[in-house]
């Protein structure tokens, strides 16, 4: 494994150590958002895809944006 994955599959546990204590779960965020499938959340959540839906969804609760590991097109904004 890689230090960038390592590092990014760190950061995303801090992420939902976060959702933890906000009472936010992934289906949380999956109804919120009106997605069909849970799977993009979960995906997103372990670091495998950057939805930009559910990352700017997790900023906007207050979610410290260096958990989430943002990609480059969203770092900067809010």
């Amino acid at each position: 494994m890689t230090k960038q994955v390592e590092r990014t599959r760190d950061v995303r546990k801090q992420a939902r150590v976060w959702m933890l204590t906000h009472d936010i779960r992934s289906v949380d965020i999956q109804i919120a958002l009106r997605m069909r499938s849970h799977s993009l959340v979960a995906n997103t959540l372990a670091g495998r895809q950057n939805n930009k839906r559910v990352l700017r969804y997790l900023v906007e609760k207050g979610c410290p944006v260096e958990y989430l590991d943002l990609p480059k097109t969203m770092k900067g904004k809010k």
